[in-house]
C-alpha cells in the first residue's frame, strides 16, 4: 500500500516478465466487500462486483526482461478494515 487515509487508499503496482517478453498483460484480483476502484492510471481498469481487471494500455504492454510497467488505483472503502495484501494473478 502506498497511502492510506480515513476512508480510502492508493495501491501502485508493477508488472513484469519473470521469463521472455510479453507483448501484454492483465492483472486479476478480487477487492474486500466494502472497497471500490475509485481512480486508476496508466492501465484499463474494469471491475465487476469485487473483481477487478486491468489491462495494459497501448504504451506499456511490451515488455523485454528487466523492464516494468507500473500502474496503480485508489480505493474507498465503507469503514472496513484495510487490506493487508492482495493476491494478483497476471497472464
Amino acid at each position: 500500500m502506498q497511502t492510506q487515509w480515513g476512508q480510502g487508499y492508493v495501491i501502485q503496482v508493477s508488472v513484469a516478465p519473470t521469463s521472455g517478453a510479453i507483448n501484454g498483460w492483465t492483472v486479476s484480483f478480487t477487492l474486500p466487500s466494502g472497497h471500490q476502484v475509485t481512480n486508476s492510471w496508466n492501465a484499463d481498469v474494469t471491475t465487476t462486483g469485487q473483481s477487478v481487471t486491468a489491462e495494459n494500455l497501448g504504451h506499456n504492454g511490451a515488455l523485454n526482461p528487466g523492464q516494468s510497467a507500473g500502474w496503480g488505483f485508489q480505493a474507498s472503502r465503507s469503514g472496513t478494515a484495510l487490506p493487508a495484501s492482495y493476491t494478483c494473478t497476471a497472464s
